[in-house]
C-alpha cells in the first residue's frame, strides 16, 4: 500500500509542471473549436489528466535500476500468465481452510483483483462524463485497449527499455480492468449531479476575453523569457550590457514584431487577437512605443538597473523600493486595471489610444 501512496506522490510532484506546459495548447483548440474555454470542462479535464498520468505511473513505477545481474535477479519471478480467470484458482488457494467472504476479501488475490477493477473505473466514468461517449461497446473497447497498452508496456520492460521484465503479464488484467472501465461508465449515467461539462460553440463571440488577453501575455513573456535566459544571458558578463540587450529584445518582439504584422505578436497571433488604433489608423512605432515603453520596456530597464544596485549596495533599501514600486506599477497597469474595467482595457491600452479586437474582425475591415 505504500507503494501505491509513493507513486500517486510521484505524480503530484510531476502533474503541474505538465499542466503548465499544456495548458497553452489547450486552452487554443478550445478557442479554436468553441470560441472560449469553459472553467468546468477545463477542471474536469485536467483531473482526467491527473488519474491518467496515476493510473500509468502505478503500473510502472518505481522504475529499478539496471545492475550487472539485472536479470539474474529476477529471472523465473515474472513468468506471463497467458490462462485467463487464474485468479479465482489462487484465490481459493490462498484461503484454503478458511473458506468465507471475509477470509476472501482479506486475501492478497483478491486485494490486487480489486485494484484491477478500481483501476480503470474512472477511464469509464471520464468517457461518458467527459467526452460524452454514450456507446457501452465503444467505451469498453477503450478499456480493453487501454488495459492491452498497459500489459504490453510491462511484457515487453518498456518496449526494450529494459534488458528484462519487472513486472508481472497477467491476462486476467485485460478482463478486471475492462469491467471497472465499464463499471465507471455506468456509473456515469448517474452524474447529472455533476456540474455541465458539454462544450457548446460560441457562435456570436465579438470581444475579447480576458483568457485570450493573458494567454497571450504569458506566451509572448514565456518566449522573451526563455530565449533570454539561453540565448542572451550567456552571451556577456556585463550587467549593463546584458540588461541593454534585454531591452532591446523586448523593443525588438513587442514593438518591431508588432509593427511589420500589424499588431500581432506570436502570443496573440495564436490565440487569435490583434492590437488596433482607437481612430481606426495604422499602428506607427510611435504608438507602439507609447503602449509599450512606458509600461513595459521603462519599468523593466528601472527594474534592472534597481537589481543591479540592490546586488551591489543590498544595504540601501531605497532601491528595493524602487525595483518593487515600478514592479507594482506594472502588476496595476497590465493586469489589475483588466479586471476592473469592463471594456478589459488596461493602462497600456488607454495611454496609447489603442485597444485589442478578433483578428477575423479585424481581416474584414
Amino acid at each position: 500500500m505504500n507503494q501505491y501512496f509513493e507513486v500517486i506522490r510521484t505524480s503530484i510532484l510531476y502533474f503541474p509542471l505538465a499542466a503548465v506546459l499544456s495548458f497553452v495548447p489547450y486552452a487554443y483548440f478550445q478557442y479554436k473549436k468553441i470560441g472560449y474555454v469553459q472553467f468546468n470542462r477545463s477542471l474536469v479535464f485536467y483531473v482526467f489528466a491527473f488519474y491518467s498520468m496515476t493510473a500509468f505511473f502505478l503500473t510502472l513505477l518505481p522504475l529499478p535500476e539496471i545492475t550487472a545481474d539485472f536479470c539474474e535477479v529476477r529471472a523465473g519471478r515474472f513468468i506471463p500468465s497467458y490462462f485467463p480467470f487464474r485468479f479465482i484458482k489462487d484465490t481459493f488457494r490462498e484461503v484454503q481452510g478458511n473458506i468465507s467472504l471475509f477470509g476472501i476479501v482479506k486475501s492478497t488475490t483478491f486485494k490486487v483483483t480489486a485494484f484491477n477493477v478500481l483501476l480503470l473505473m474512472p477511464l469509464g466514468f471520464f468517457l461518458r462524463y467527459l467526452f460524452q461517449i454514450k456507446n457501452a461497446w465503444l467505451v469498453t473497447l477503450i478499456g480493453f485497449l487501454t488495459s492491452l497498452f498497459f500489459e504490453v508496456t510491462q511484457l515487453t520492460a518498456i518496449y526494450g527499455l529494459y534488458p528484462c521484465r519487472f513486472r508481472h503479464f497477467e491476462v486476467d488484467d485485460l478482463f478486471t480492468n475492462t469491467f471497472g472501465c465499464f463499471i465507471g461508465f455506468v456509473i456515469a449515467r448517474y452524474s447529472d449531479v455533476l456540474p455541465n461539462v458539454s462544450s457548446k460553440p460560441l457562435l456570436n463571440r465579438s470581444n475579447v476575453t480576458l483568457t485570450q488577453r493573458f494567454l497571450a501575455i504569458f506566451v509572448d513573456s514565456l518566449l522573451v523569457i526563455l530565449f533570454t535566459s539561453y540565448v542572451i544571458e550567456g552571451l556577456t558578463e556585463n550587467v549593463w550590457v546584458l540588461s541593454i540587450m534585454k531591452v532591446g529584445l523586448i523593443f525588438f518582439y513587442f514593438i518591431f514584431v508588432s509593427k511589420i504584422t500589424n499588431g500581432q505578436t506570436f502570443g496573440k497571433k495564436l490565440l487569435g487577437i490583434r492590437i488596433i488604433r482607437m481612430d481606426g489608423m495604422k499602428l506607427t512605432y510611435k504608438v507602439l512605443i507609447a503602449r509599450y515603453g512606458v509600461f513595459l520596456i521603462l519599468p523593466f530597464l528601472v527594474g534592472e538597473v534597481s537589481k543591479f544596485l540592490i546586488d551591489t549596495r543590498f544595504d540601501n533599501r531605497l532601491y528595493l523600493f524602487l525595483y518593487l514600486l515600478f514592479l507594482a506599477i506594472w502588476f496595476v497597469g497590465t493586469v489589475l486595471v483588466t479586471f476592473i474595467r469592463k471594456d478589459h482595457r488596461g493602462w497600456l491600452d488607454r495611454f496609447a489610444h489603442t485597444t485589442q479586437i478578433l483578428a477575423s474582425r479585424s481581416d474584414r475591415n
